[in-house]
Order: C-alpha cells, then sequence, then structure tokens
C-alpha cells in the first residue's frame, strides 16, 4: 500500500484518438480487479464484447471524462443520458480517490442535464464502490456475451429531489 499522499489527478473530456488507452485501462482492470466475482472465461467473454462494442462505434454521443496523473492517463468514465455506462480505474490507481473524482463529475453533469435520478448496470466487484455513494441496489441481470450470463447489478441513486 502506498503510503504517501495520493496523486493528484486532473479531469478533462477525452479525444478521439485516446480510444486504446482507455480500453486498455478497462481490460487492465476487468482482468485484475474482477477476478474473485467472475471467471477468466466470463471476464475475457465481456472484454471481447466490449471491443467489439468500441469497434462498432460504441460510446459516440457520450460524455467521456478522463483522468490523468502526472499527465498520463489512468482512469476513465463515460455518461450516456441518465446512465453512467463506464467507470475504469487502472489497477496502479485504485482506492486513490480517482474513481470517486469521476463519479462525482459524471454526478455533476447528469445534475446541469437536468436528470434526478442516475442509473448504473454495476459488475458485481463495483457494487461496494456504488453503495458507499449512495447507489442503491434495484435489480440484477446478465449480459450475454459469447453465449455466457455475465451478471451485473441495476443500481440508481436520487440525484435530485422527485418532481410532484
Amino acid at each position: 500500500m502506498n503510503h504517501l499522499s495520493p496523486p493528484l489527478s486532473s479531469l478533462r473530456q477525452a479525444h478521439p484518438d485516446e480510444l486504446i488507452q482507455l480500453l486498455r485501462i478497462q481490460t487492465d482492470a476487468l482482468r485484475t480487479l474482477c477476478l474473485s466475482d467472475y471467471s477468466s472465461r466470463e471476464l475475457e467473454a465481456l472484454i471481447e464484447h466490449n471491443l467489439r462494442h468500441f469497434s462498432l462505434g460504441g460510446y459516440r454521443g457520450e460524455f467521456i471524462l478522463v483522468a490523468e496523473v502526472d499527465g498520463v492517463l489512468v482512469a476513465w468514465s463515460a455518461l450516456l443520458g441518465s446512465r453512467i455506462s463506464a467507470i475504469y480505474v487502472h489497477p496502479q490507481f485504485i482506492r486513490q480517490g480517482i474513481g470517486s473524482q469521476l463519479l462525482r463529475a459524471l454526478e455533476t453533469q447528469a445534475i446541469h442535464s437536468q436528470f434526478r435520478t442516475l442509473k448504473v448496470a454495476a459488475s458485481l466487484t463495483a457494487r461496494p464502490f456504488y453503495q458507499c455513494h449512495g447507489y442503491q441496489l434495484i435489480g440484477r441481470s446478465f449480459l450475454l456475451a459469447k453465449d455466457l450470463p455475465i451478471p451485473y447489478l441495476k443500481m440508481k441513486k436520487q440525484l435530485l429531489p422527485p418532481l410532484y
């Protein structure tokens, strides 16, 4: 564990030419951080599914933020309407507040866009992260990748009071 003060990260919108770096962070995070909740076979199927999603133009139209530490891309997140579609932090930079910083920025963007509730399809691994930020479990489902059902959790957070 690093006992030095955590690195300061800066957030900015992603550039189109950073796609490969985003995929690398996503793949490294899945392969390293999710092994206790998913089998290697499930993770590789999910990674292939995500690569295909990107190659078919996935994430177009999404609000994508990246986090940099000392000019190096270390994490990213994506928001599509009122749905968080991604938060990935490189394994070497977890538990330093970077994911929380990205999540707060997405929530701020959602509020600015007048979304009252934010939803996320969270991995089993990410459940504690979202719960500590006020997200509630509302259901369970699965994504079919290479004929494998990959479980995930449906979660949501009330950002603004409901209109009556």
